[in-house]
């Protein structure tokens, strides 16, 4: 009867040795899923930021000859803002590429 108690506990055990190996596997999985979801995320953000950066620049360059050098009080107003953002966008810019190179 001890030996049957034995086996049965030891069966036990495998069984469960085998349920958390398995849902381990499949975390792992997961986890390597999320990451590389979230680098490419990270990479579209980035592009998404280049484009607007871009897009500001070409718009202030637009504005300057549109205007034919001669800025107007709305045009100087807002080529002020453009400016504005554009220091804001490359220090979020710096910012978050510092951060990301910090985390590797």
């Amino acid at each position: 009867m001890g030996e049957n108690v034995t086996v049965i506990c030891a069966l036990i055990a495998a069984v469960a040795t085998i349920i958390v190996a398995t849902i381990e596997t499949g975390n792992r999985k997961h986890r390597k899923n999320e990451q590389t979801r979230q680098e490419r995320r990270e990479k579209a953000e980035y592009l998404s930021m280049e484009v607007q950066a871009a897009t500001l620049d070409l718009a202030f360059v637009t504005s300057l000859a549109v205007t034919g050098g001669k800025i107007n009080g709305n045009v100087e107003e807002a080529q002020k803002r453009a400016k504005e953002a554009q220091e804001a966008y490359r220090r979020v810019l710096r910012e978050e590429t510092a951060h990301a190179v910090a985390k590797v």
